[in-house]
């Protein structure tokens, strides 16, 4: 990000980046040991593939979460990786695990 950032603010994304980590991780725990884990109230992000198994998406999701974990503090914090223009602070806040802006994710619609 181009603007410094309050500590307070890297506290929360890495509190809420750990939380989702240990959620996602605890999913996929369930679904490996046949449990009825539910995906429904997972936001998954960059759903392009629509028949891509449960374990796969989950599996891709925590990696996701890992990657911006070791983002985090990083000159790469905050920027799309594609084009590397930096985040609202609001989508941060929603989903600090993003990793690529609307118009990098979803070229055709722009």
């Amino acid at each position: 990000m181009t603007a410094a950032v309050p500590p307070d603010a890297v506290q929360r994304w890495r509190k809420t980046l750990s939380r989702k980590g240990m959620d996602i991780n605890q999913k996929l725990t369930d679904l490996l040991s046949r449990q009825n884990a539910t995906l429904a109230t997972i936001k998954l992000p960059n759903e392009t593939e629509a028949h891509e198994p449960p374990e796969r998406r989950l599996r891709r999701f925590l990696d996701q979460i890992i990657r911006a974990q070791r983002r985090l503090g990083t000159p790469d914090w905050g920027l799309c990786s594609t084009c590397r223009r930096p985040f609202e602070r609001g989508a941060l806040d929603d989903t600090p695990w993003i990793e690529e802006c609307a118009a990098c994710a979803n070229p055709e619609v722009s």
